[in-house]
């Protein structure tokens, strides 16, 4: 399903999408398969998938993996400059494939079926986020992808969660890809990266910050430091994929 074809259904009644429900089967946006849905995973996908449960790293939003506060993985890291994290699924097998879609193969109509994912997470926790706040694009690199995937599985989650998604975060300048980099390198990459777009500004919100995946965290870092630097805001973050 493209993304014409979402936001038509977003604005026809519910009434009218069981009947076409009852007509028609819709499918699998990953592989295709018919589902009993409407831009929904599959149950075979759902199972391939690795989500998140049970007691989450606040470090970043993964399954606590010890007996400590935080995950393995980032209890190498120095503190994290946010209050909490969430994520969907562990970066592996079909989630990777399914990041890897989303990003570069013009697959924009995965943002919905994640946010489908990611709204229960919202609904299960305790924290009352007034905004969500995508990790933005550099103009350049959203102009050759075509979209940036975190503001539309942003605007998505916005729908589900009744919560209102804001751009108040600006990228002011052009960075070398994360991925190619170390951590050392992507720390050094993001330096004075973002900025707050005046125009959005808010000041002592609780604020969802979301990006597509988390590595490192060192692009979440950046943002999230700014946020709170500049709005004197709680951040929480939650990304898709956790490496």
């Amino acid at each position: 399903m493209n993304i014409i074809g979402k936001k038509l259904l977003d604005q026809i009644g519910p009434g009218i999408l069981k009947t076409a429900q009852f007509f028609c089967s819709f499918p699998c946006p990953f592989c295709g398969v018919k589902t009993d849905g409407i831009n929904n995973f599959c149950l075979d996908c759902l199972k391939k998938l690795r989500l998140v449960k049970g007691t989450r790293c606040p470090g970043c939003g993964g399954a606590l993996d010890g007996v400590l506060e935080l995950c393995t993985k980032c209890i190498e890291f120095e503190q994290r400059p946010w209050e909490g994290a969430f994520a969907i699924f562990e970066l592996r097998g079909l989630g990777q494939q399914v990041i890897h879609r989303f990003k570069f193969h013009n697959s924009p109509e995965l943002a919905r079926p994640l946010a489908i994912l990611s709204k229960d997470i919202l609904s299960s926790s305790n924290v009352k986020f007034d905004y969500i706040v995508p990790v933005p694009l550099h103009w350049s690199r959203c102009f050759w992808r075509g979209y940036n995937q975190s503001v539309l599985f942003c605007e998505e989650l916005g729908r589900f969660s009744d919560i209102p998604c804001s751009r108040m975060l600006r990228r002011v300048k052009r960075t070398r890809q994360q991925a190619k980099l170390n951590r050392d390198e992507r720390r050094k990459n993001l330096l004075n990266a973002f900025d707050i777009n005046l125009k959005a500004a808010v000041q002592g919100k609780t604020i969802l910050l979301i990006d597509d995946v988390m590595t490192t965290g060192a692009t979440l870092s950046a943002a999230a430091n700014v946020l709170k630097e500049k709005c004197s805001a709680q951040v929480y973050i939650l990304v898709i994929g956790r490496r």
